[in-house]
């Protein structure tokens, strides 16, 4: 899957990167992990809260990136956006600082920092493998000697197309 990643196109990197930044920048504007005192910027958090957050975040790059110009077949849905949502807030749960009344006690939020990075990197590997999967039977169909690529995929009734295809276009 790491193969996939290294054939992605420039657009696709891009995105990463813009996105990896807002996302970092939104989690430590919205969590109090960074501030300024005394006109010198401190890290008031623990250790392992930077370290999620910046992971966070370049997950949830690369998963947004795996959203756009998807192969047929493994087009993004709506369902595609529970896990890196739930994965997001988790990361926000777990690095809160600017609340009064944290939701979460301080010895639960690195076993959710944790669990929410776990989640993130789930959601990218079920979209890389939907991609790979979609991409080999492109591949199988196409040149390669004959070979029917005409097997079902999987199909999710309750989900619609995060990007519908307009006007015919394949």
């Amino acid at each position: 899957m790491i193969r996939e990643l290294r054939s992605w196109p420039t657009r696709r990197r891009l995105i990463i990167v813009t996105v990896a930044a807002m996302a970092l920048t939104g989690l430590t504007l919205a969590s109090g992990t960074v501030a300024i005192v005394g006109g010198s910027l401190v890290f008031p958090g623990p250790w392992w809260a930077d370290a999620v957050t910046v992971g966070g975040a370049c997950l949830i790059g690369l998963v947004v990136a795996s959203y756009v110009d998807a192969p047929i077949g493994a087009d993004a849905t709506l369902c595609d956006l529970r896990w890196p949502a739930l994965g997001l807030i988790s990361l926000y749960l777990s690095t809160d600082l600017r609340t009064a009344v944290p939701l979460l006690e301080p010895g639960i939020r690195p076993v959710v920092g944790v669990a929410a990075i776990a989640l993130l990197v789930w959601a990218l590997l079920a979209r890389l493998n939907s991609e790979y999967k979609a991409t080999r039977s492109q591949r199988r169909s196409g040149t390669s000697g004959g070979i029917d690529g005409t097997e079902d995929g999987e199909v999710c009734t309750t989900c619609r197309p995060l990007f519908p295809r307009v006007g015919g276009r394949p």
